[in-house]
């Protein structure tokens, strides 16, 4: 049955007392005071009733498939008892620990302590991608100096680096000279919109590569490179090395506070173990 409700405005609903019924499915009930706030005063008349008539109808249809699955699952099925009680406790359970760990954990991880973990546990850190370091300028067709440009972006000497700069920063378009981080090859790729077909050869190519286009020429220098596959290098793996030595002191602290709840319990004598 579907139920079809007719009004001129929203105003239909407040005009009528609290708990007129609208709907039935079996002994479950739908009352006017349940779908006002489907409404607004925005809405025509032929909206409203398309969206009261579209709740009604899903209403129904939801309860009807509730009460089949009722009466053809066993009680066991339908007994969620204990999943619920077993899902509180461990709501309950992981927020203590949660707070126990934000009061008690010590987040400091020295570089020393990565170090150790890296050369005892380098073969897991096998990268995925490939990464390089490498810095890259674009400049207009029409730039300046741009012979000096070609010359500083080889970086043979320091000279070249601090020249690479005062280019960059008076006539670049774009660029990326910070070579401190590792990036992967698809941040490259994003990064100077070149398309490359064969990653690694690319990058094992010479390392100095210049290019052209309608909008500009770009100039890039590969300074350093690691193909995937091979084990990271430390720095490309650091946050990764924190974040799991951040994991294991947490779960070592909430061991400890398990051991500690657990020996104080026992001291009390606040629990007991039967035998046959």
């Amino acid at each position: 049955m579907l139920f079809v409700l007719t009004m001129s405005s929203c105003s239909y609903f407040k005009s009528k007392e609290d708990g007129k019924l609208i709907a039935s499915v079996y002994d479950k009930y739908l009352y006017e005071k349940d779908i006002t706030e489907l409404f607004n005063a925005e809405m025509s008349a032929e909206d409203s009733a398309n969206v009261a008539n579209a709740y009604i109808d899903k209403w129904i249809k939801d309860n009807l498939l509730l009460k089949k699955a009722e009466l053809n699952l066993t009680i066991e099925q339908k007994d969620f008892e204990k999943q619920l009680e077993n899902y509180r406790n461990s709501l309950i359970t992981f927020n203590y620990e949660k707070r126990l760990v934000e009061q008690n954990l010590d987040t400091l991880i020295s570089d020393q302590e990565i170090l150790d973990y890296y050369h005892q546990n380098s073969a897991n850190f096998e990268l995925k991608n490939n990464i390089l370091k490498a810095v890259f300028v674009k400049v207009s067709n029409e730039a300046p100096k741009v012979e000096k440009l070609r010359k500083a972006v080889q970086l043979k000497n320091e000279k070249d680096w601090q020249e690479l700069e005062e280019y960059c920063v008076q006539f670049a378009e774009t660029y990326s000279i910070d070579t401190a981080d590792w990036l992967l090859f698809s941040e490259f790729r994003k990064l100077t919109g070149y398309e490359v077909t064969d990653e690694e050869a690319f990058i094992r190519s010479n390392p100095t590569k210049e290019w052209n286009d309608s909008t500009g020429t770009y100039f890039l220098n590969v300074l350093t490179h690691k193909i995937k596959s091979r084990i990271s290098p430390l720095e490309f793996a650091k946050d990764d090395i924190r974040s799991i030595l951040l994991n294991q002191r947490k779960l070592k602290l909430i061991a400890k506070m398990k051991q500690s709840i657990y020996e104080e319990a026992l001291r009390k004598k606040q629990f007991e173990i039967y035998e046959d």
